[in-house]
């Protein structure tokens, strides 16, 4: 009996992934369907860090330059048919990965909210194993509600946590990124 080395990447249209959030949805209730998919998206975050560090070969993914790393991983979700994904710095402590073609934002059309939960788990998880350090990320702009592009900042929990909290208040993210000096 001989064995075969079997592809473990699977792809299913992007029409699953609303699909799923739908049925999550009706079945336990938006907010948490959503926690779910967050969930689901930190953990498959293992498997694209694995991707990324085969890319770089006998690099340390953390040793990378800035600039190549989020080259490296725009490369690897443009691959995957996810989307352009381009890093802006935004402030001391606080990344932005920016897009105006993600996968995820297709699935939801007229949200009230930012709701590419399964990246934004994905990102948390890919970043922080990339940091040695735990990485919050919050989603502040996203096609599926209307905005132009979908935009996922980074940072410490408590950075992003003061961001959230003046963007509850009713201010805009720049101005919620300058409170943070």
């Amino acid at each position: 009996m001989s064995t075969t080395s079997l592809n473990t990447d699977i792809r299913l249209p992007v029409a699953s992934l609303g699909a799923l959030r739908r049925a999550l949805a009706d079945a336990v209730g938006a907010d948490a369907a959503a926690a779910a998919l967050q969930k689901a998206g930190y953990a498959a975050g293992d498997a694209v860090f694995e991707h990324l560090a085969g890319l770089t070969g006998d690099a340390n993914v953390a040793d990378l330059p800035l600039t190549e790393y989020f080259r490296q991983l725009g490369h690897i979700f443009h691959q995957l048919g996810w989307g352009e994904l381009r890093h802006e710095p935004v402030h001391a402590g606080v990344g932005a990965l920016d897009t105006t073609d993600w996968f995820e934002s297709h699935t939801v059309s007229a949200a009230k909210r930012p709701s590419c939960f399964f990246t934004t788990g994905l990102l948390a998880n890919l970043l922080g194993r990339t940091a040695g350090a735990d990485v919050a990320v919050l989603q502040t702009e996203c096609k599926s509600k209307g905005d132009d592009r979908c935009r996922f900042l980074f940072g410490s929990r408590e950075a992003l946590s003061a961001v959230y909290a003046h963007l509850v208040d009713g201010e805009s993210v720049d101005a919620s990124l300058a409170a943070l000096d």
